[in-house]
Order: C-alpha cells, then structure tokens, then sequence
C-alpha cells in the first residue's frame, strides 16, 4: 500500500514539473487570444467573478457580455434568413402548382404550347420574363419550329446543359435569342430542365429565363423545376399519343 501512495505521489511531482505555470499559460494566451475567443465550449466555461475585484474582470465581463450579444444576432439573423427562404419556397411552390394545373387544362396541344411558351401564359404565372420549350431536330437547322417550339441542332441539349445533366441554373446572364428569341435581352437569369418526352422522340429542353439577375441561381433547389418539366412531358405524350420515355 505503501510503495502505491509513494508511485502516485511521484507521478503527481512528475506531472507538477512538467505542467507549464500560470504566468506561462498566461502569456500564451495574449500570443493566442483567439483560442479563447473562437471556443464557445471553452468561453462558456469561465465564471465572471465578482465586479468587485478590478478592471480586468470588468474587461473580461464586458467581453463575454460581447461575445454573447454576437451570438444572439448571429442567431436572429439565421432565423430570419430561414424564415425569408421558407417563405419564398411557399410562393414558388404555390406558382408551380397552379402553372402544373394550367398545363393539365390544356384544350390541345396547340393550346398547350400557346400557354407554355406565351408571356402572358406560363411566364407570368411563374412570375418570370420569358419560357419556351426546345427540341432536337435531325436536320441540323435551329431556329423557330412548327407552333412556336423552338428547335436545337443534334446535341443542342447536352450542349447548353450539360451531358446527361437534367438541369442546370444560372445567375447573372444574357439571355439566348436562340432560346428566347425577341425577349431574349430580358433575361438575366435562367432554369433549363431537360425535356425526356418520350423514347421515340428526340432530346427537349424546358428553358425558364428571369427578369431579376438572381431569380434562378445555382444553389437553388430544383424539385420544382423537375415537377414542372414532368408535367409538361406528359402533358406533350398524351395530346400527341406517344409512350413514356
């Protein structure tokens, strides 16, 4: 029992003489403030004495009184941020729902197409500038097709989007006259969505230009886009009797 207590008393000198002293853990600290000012498990942990003792304190008081003031707006800020995109997520889900109804409505397929690519049809029920859909011809020759369907030479797809992509989201541009035509200088902003009609058919595109700069961007999320580029493919199928892709 003996020789233990005398092991663990010499483990306690040993590790005594190796620990740095207060002074030097002192004077890291001021070398490396941020190491207390970054480590909010480390802040939290140290317990304001009382107002009584001096400056210093008062100083680190004022500092953790600081550094908690941060973090509540920092918080406040994120719940704004995330009630701002939920609220925008609920009026874009809105839109594309009720653009999804208007589709399945159509009288035929000319109507469908009218309503699809007309400025006053689907683009403001989106509430953006310009939509119009594409597809792939064999001929070579891009341009204007047969009811206002826009068409794309072999690969114009997999060009414009990407190889095997299904969609692709872009800020700040200018706009495609190849995709939208006159209105083309309108848009700033694009959603391209990959049209699969049908697998007799060639490739299509579903091109959504925006007014605003950012109305489309990258790091949107794409469901929606996705929803509605599946409306408009079986919508296409069942007025032109096609089979599923």
């Amino acid at each position: 029992m003996s020789q233990q207590n005398d092991s663990t008393e010499a483990k306690r000198i040993e590790d005594a003489a190796t620990a740095p002293s207060a002074d030097e853990v002192k004077s890291y600290l001021r070398q490396h403030p941020e190491l207390v000012a970054n480590d909010a498990e480390l802040l939290s942990s140290l317990v304001p004495p009382s107002q009584s003792t001096g400056r210093n304190v008062l100083d680190m008081q004022h500092f953790m009184i600081g550094r908690l003031q941060n973090q509540v707006r920092m918080l406040r800020d994120i719940q704004s941020d995330l009630i701002e995109a939920s609220s925008l997520n609920s009026i874009a889900r809105e839109q594309v729902h009720a653009a999804a109804l208007k589709l399945l409505d159509a009288r035929s397929f000319e109507h469908l197409i009218e309503y699809t690519t007309s400025p006053d049809g689907l683009a403001r029920v989106l509430g953006i500038r310009a939509a119009t859909i594409c597809i792939e011809t064999a001929n070579g020759v891009s341009g204007i097709g047969i009811r206002g369907v826009r068409v794309l030479e072999p690969g114009g797809v997999d060009r414009i989007i990407g190889p095997g992509e299904r969609c692709r989201l872009a800020a700040h541009v200018r706009g495609s006259r190849g995709l939208y035509g006159h209105l083309a200088e309108d848009v700033h902003s694009e959603a391209l969505v990959r049209l699969d009609i049908s697998r007799g058919s060639p490739p299509g595109l579903l091109a959504l230009g925006g007014f605003d700069p950012e109305q489309f961007h990258p790091d949107q999320a794409v469901d929606l886009l996705e929803f509605l580029a599946n409306i408009v493919e079986r919508c296409v199928r069942q007025w032109l009797d096609l089979p599923p892709a």
